[in-house]
């Protein structure tokens, strides 16, 4: 009875123990995804960094030229308004390019918290992990080798002692016996 309990329980935890590597296997995957896309957005907001900053001196340069040309005569109204267009869709999309700088900043870091939360739940995980399988240590140890143990080092003793009954014979003083040894 005891036996097919040791078994069941051994299967069991065995079971639970590939079922508890499935689930560490997942959680780093999911980890490592989740590192890869807040990498991309990293480079995504950089770009956009760098397009903002080469964008503002245009603008600049656009309106100096539209108070020059304002100063010329009509010969050069025509261009002047092509350059009004011109720096009207360069804050067009600098205001996008900000935009977009503001939701990837915005996608980057709830990315980020959420990987903080993957992260403090894999640590939370591998904590119940780690201790149920020092108390499922501790119950083996405790319940199944323990008694073992004892039990075959009742059966060696027996053994020995039907062995020295048997034989009749005393054994050389000068002789050692490792099992003896062990024994005592």
């Amino acid at each position: 009875m005891d036996n097919n309990l040791s078994w069941f329980i051994g299967i069991g935890l065995a079971i639970l123990l590939i079922i508890q590597a499935a689930v560490f296997i997942g959680l780093y995957l999911l980890a490592r995804r989740l590192v890869v896309l807040a990498e991309k957005a990293g480079e995504l907001q950089a770009r956009a960094e760098y397009m903002l900053n080469n964008t503002e001196p245009v603008l600049k340069m656009a309106h100096g030229l539209m108070g020059e040309l304002k100063e010329a005569a009509d010969y050069f109204s025509q261009g002047v308004q092509n350059i009004s267009a011109i720096a009207e869709m360069a804050r067009d999309e600098a205001a996008e390019v900000r935009g977009l700088l503001g939701d990837t900043t915005a996608v980057a870091k709830r990315e980020v918290e959420r990987a903080r939360m993957q992260v403090n739940k894999v640590q939370d995980t591998l904590e119940v992990a780690t201790d149920q399988f020092q108390r499922t240590t501790e119950l083996v140890q405790n319940s199944v080798l323990q008694p073992a143990r004892e039990f075959s080092y009742l059966m060696f003793g027996l053994r020995r002692g039907i062995e020295v009954l048997m034989s009749g014979n005393r054994m050389p003083v000068n002789r050692v016996y490792q099992d003896e040894e062990m024994f005592i």
